[in-house]
């Protein structure tokens, strides 16, 4: 297994996140991938820095070039003060950077800064470099260390402590050699890469998640959104209940997987959260450290070229030992 990781993502410290009105203490802090980095190395895992850098005309593909500029180009930090408030600005190009800060957000969670694009490219080039290594058959299985996160960035828009969708990255490259399945096991739903790919029938989206009904990101991930045109059920959500076990999970996971085997992928991208773990602070699901590893080898069992991509996971103390028992399954 290689995994990969870089220091630039210390440049990355969000001051706080606005919650339902209150200044709280920003979550997605250094601190969850440095206390990752520790376990692993404790561990016996080997751990390298990237070599290649995500192109730019791939992120493009991705997301909405105005967008990648905008963040390219910010230099101040911010929080959006207004949001758009009706649909005649959808396509209209602003040029007030305010304006343009709401339109690009959906969310108080992701504050914009000066090392913003410097952070969210090299975070996106983790899960670029282990790609182009899965698909020259290099390496059978990749572990990319991200921050930021990705999964919660769509086309055109930062949110969720996302600003480029790693995951999605990862995919769009991998779908150049082959079909490809993205299996989202963070405890929140991947809204970013279900936006980015539901109108594609090569790639399949499958997401395991809170349901939306109680958790954020809200608006997206029920059952009924199944993708549009060629992309039509190659989407699937599974919404979970709150205290949802490792027993329950697994059950679904096991049904997840016969989707992504009647989809007949050449490759498997892994969005992997730990905020699903019983002691998170989100406090929503009930899993288990030990049963990491047998996620993670129910999965393995699919015997396909897999890039893990490091999302959610916020109890900064677990994060390395839970890593640490999802990749044993994998070993």
């Amino acid at each position: 297994m290689k995994i990969l990781y870089s220091q630039k993502h210390l440049s990355h410290v969000p001051h706080y996140e606005i919650f339902d009105g209150h200044q709280d203490h920003h979550a997605e802090a250094p601190s969850r991938v440095e206390n990752i980095k520790k376990s692993l190395i404790a561990n016996g895992f080997k751990i390298s820095n990237p070599i290649k850098t995500t192109p730019l005309y791939l992120i493009k593909v991705v997301h909405d070039k105005d967008y990648v500029d905008f963040i390219k180009n910010w230099s101040v930090y911010s929080y959006p003060s207004v949001f758009p408030y009706n649909d005649l600005s959808k396509n209209r190009r602003l040029t007030n950077p305010l304006a343009n800060l709401g339109k690009y957000s959906f969310d108080l969670y992701t504050p914009m800064h000066q090392n913003v694009f410097e952070v969210a490219l090299e975070s996106s080039s983790l899960a670029y470099d282990l790609a182009t290594d899965v698909a020259k058959q290099r390496i059978k299985v990749g572990y990319a260390l991200c921050r930021p996160p990705g999964h919660h960035a769509e086309i055109a828009k930062m949110g969720g402590y996302c600003y480029f969708n790693n995951t999605a990255i990862a995919a769009q490259y991998l779908s150049g050699y082959g079909k490809v399945a993205v299996l989202d096991v963070d405890f929140h739903h991947g809204n970013g890469t279900q936006n980015i790919f539901y109108g594609r029938g090569d790639v399949l989206t499958v997401s395991i998640h809170a349901d939306p009904n109680w958790k954020f990101p809200f608006y997206t991930g029920f059952k009924e959104e199944i993708g549009v045109g060629n992309g039509r059920k190659k989407n699937i959500n599974y919404p979970m209940p709150k205290g949802t076990t490792d027993n329950q999970y697994q059950k679904t996971l096991e049904k997840a997987l016969v989707k992504i085997t009647d989809h007949r992928p050449e490759y498997l991208v892994v969005a992997l959260g730990l905020d699903t773990h019983r002691d998170d602070f989100f406090f929503g699901f009930k899993l288990t450290t030990k049963y990491y590893t047998k996620m993670a080898k129910t999965i393995n069992s699919l015997d396909l070229p897999t890039l893990i991509v490091q999302e959610g996971g916020y109890n900064t103390k677990l994060l390395g030992d839970n890593v640490v028992s999802f990749l044993n399954g994998f070993i």
